[in-house]
């Protein structure tokens, strides 16, 4: 007979008061569903496969003759590191010590580690931004190798931007192409992270004195004009930089440019359903869905960012923000088969993939991706806290006792979650938390096949659970998974989305052969008639697809039948996805509903 006992953990709000939630080691997670998919192909069909040595490392080695440009090899090294210590393959660390290696024998005496000439260093256009993510790369070779040359060649590189760029305090990279923050993106958080790793304080000083990171409170800029002031990624990027700065010397006002981002995304229309935001790189609040929608540095940033607010606040509705963008805008912004990237992932109109393996975007997704496995778990005190439903295996540390735990769920297809004790050193009474989802109207949780326990009113929070875990207690999660039709909101007004659980739902010609010569926008459907979900492989094994009923909006009236029986519909990553929102008759129809997200108090 079960011993747990029913407790209900409402939202924290202790920001900065050492309250937060640990990561779990990298190396101590292990990953599978279509996450752990995602990651695997992420990094043996793309970042092991790419032209490393032509593409990322050649124009290092011979920088007079490249003149410029930007290729990300700092945000590569990122990913590397974090592959080669997630899956402890041979194979990825040998490439990963050999990129390293053949960029430090590539920094120059000064200190210089970049692919311009010597009249061009520094404040052309990106130099600054390239060095500020080596230096990034360098140091998370450091933390998680043990690397002492990685950690010199980042202070050398650390010290030359300080030397090279203190003399000019009013200076703009590019000579004014770019607003400043934009054209400086990724320093403050290179010094920070030097300071944190050699406790040197001129690294903190020129984070204060010469970048001004305490004092910047830049105003939210919609739209794509003059230097880009309103450069989305660049913007978040500062942002997650005041909040480093507010972990090292606690100053809550360093949280409130964080603030405003959030009450413009979640308040003002600033993101979309499929969970991320910025048109051409920049803010928006349209919700328009075509063209160069979410760029996928945003998108990365965003999780990122989702995860520190996460860890800061214990606000479980961060985790419903980070799988929501996971599901539908990052995994839609890669292949299939994980070997192409897009630079953007529009939910209205054709996708089409970036040309290039190096360049922000590609990197910046290999990054995140990487960073995946440390945001399913997390550990604060005596208790485990899970934030992300995903087959995976943990090796967690509770009151100084190790824990392998395990999940067996087929989320997001369904809503069970089997979670299981698979070693501990002893028994022990300590909570495991888990985040509802703010979709979920009814959640029920059992231990050891006892008594179901039932909740209608945590959706968005916390539940957490006390017993006395042994090997093989299993914890038994249902959530209450329902497709649901969501109203659009101005450019989509008038028009519905379909979700399930975090994934939302999209239409492409290639399921609808009847539609190939239609205009996707001129389709009215009925959304009493949805069917499903159904099972369907298109996007990945076990995945889902529904079916509508619906009309060519031109031929409405009158009603005598549907012009289209059935429409599938598929998951948003459907590299054919064209439309995602679709025309309804009456948008105040009672089975429609406003996106939970938005307006939403956090």
């Amino acid at each position: 007979m079960s011993t747990g006992i029913l407790l209900t953990c409402m939202l924290f709000t202790a920001v900065g008061t050492g309250t937060s939630l640990e990561s779990v080691p990298l190396d101590w997670v292990k990953v599978g569903g279509e996450i752990g998919r995602r990651i695997d192909i992420t990094v043996y069909n793309n970042t092991m496969v790419m032209d490393i040595d032509g593409e990322f490392l050649e124009p290092f080695i011979r920088k007079e003759n490249v003149g410029g440009g930007y290729i990300g090899i700092g945000k590569t090294i990122d990913a590397l590191v974090r592959f080669a210590k997630y899956t402890n393959d041979p194979k990825v660390i040998e490439r990963k010590d050999h990129v390293v290696k053949t960029l430090l024998d590539a920094q120059e005496e000064d200190g210089y580690i970049g692919l311009f000439k010597k009249s061009d260093r520094v404040w052309k256009l990106w130099d600054i931004h390239e060095i500020a993510y080596i230096i990034y790369g360098l140091l998370m070779e450091y933390r998680f190798f043990r690397n002492e040359s990685a950690l010199e060649g980042a202070k050398k590189a650390g010290d030359y931007l300080i030397q090279n760029m203190s003399p000019y305090p009013e200076r703009i990279p590019g000579d004014g192409d770019v607003c400043w923050e934009m054209g400086t993106t990724g320093v403050e958080t290179a010094m920070l992270c030097l300071y944190e790793d050699t406790k040197d304080p001129k690294y903190l000083d020129f984070v204060k004195s010469y970048m001004k990171l305490d004092q910047w409170d830049g105003p939210i800029v919609k739209g794509r004009w003059g230097h880009i002031q309103g450069h989305a990624y660049a913007h978040l990027k500062r942002c997650m930089a005041k909040m480093q700065l507010n972990r090292i010397e606690t100053n809550l006002d360093l949280l409130k440019p964080s603030r405003k981002v959030l009450d413009f995304i979640l308040k003002d229309n600033g993101m979309v359903i499929i969970g991320t935001c910025g048109q051409h790189e920049c803010w928006h609040d349209t919700q328009e869905g075509s063209a160069n929608l979410g760029e996928t540095c945003m998108t990365a940033y965003l999780i990122r960012w989702w995860d520190e607010q996460l860890r800061e606040t214990n606000n479980s509705k961060f985790g419903d923000l980070m799988e929501r963008a996971i599901y539908n805008a990052l995994f839609g912004a890669q292949s299939l088969d994980g070997r192409k990237i897009r630079y953007y992932t529009p939910f209205e109109g054709k996708r089409v993939y970036f040309d290039q393996d190096c360049y922000c975007c590609p990197c910046n997704f290999r990054r995140i991706i990487a960073e995946l496995p440390q945001m399913i778990y997390y550990t604060k005190d005596n208790f485990i806290y899970i934030n992300l439903f995903t087959p995976s295996k943990a090796t967690l540390t509770v009151d100084n006792m190790s824990v392998e735990i395990e999940q067996e769920t087929d989320y997001p297809s369904d809503g069970i979650v089997k979670v299981k004790i698979n070693e501990i050193s002893q028994e022990k009474a300590f909570p495991i938390a888990f985040r509802v989802p703010l979709w979920c109207k009814e959640v029920k949780a059992r231990i050891d096949s006892g008594d179901w326990m039932v909740k209608n009113d945590l959706a968005g929070n916390i539940w957490t659970i006390v017993n006395l875990w042994k090997k093989g207690s299993v914890l038994e999660i249902n959530f209450g998974m329902k497709m649901r039709v969501i109203r659009g909101t101005q450019a989509q007004a008038g028009r519905v989305a379909i979700m399930y659980g975090p994934q939302v739902f999209c239409v492409s010609r290639k399921a609808n052969p009847q539609l190939a010569d239609k205009d996707l926008r001129l389709i009215t459907i009925d959304p009493k008639t949805i069917e499903g979900p159904f099972p369907d492989d298109t996007v990945r094994k076990g995945g889902l697809k529904f079916t509508v009923k619906g009309w060519n909006t031109l031929n409405w009236y009158p009603l005598v039948k549907y012009d289209y029986e059935n429409i599938v519909l598929t998951e948003f990553p459907d590299p054919d996805g064209e439309m995602t929102y679709l025309h309804v008759h009456n948008p105040e129809d009672p089975i429609i509903e406003n996106d939970k997200f938005w307006n939403s108090n956090m």
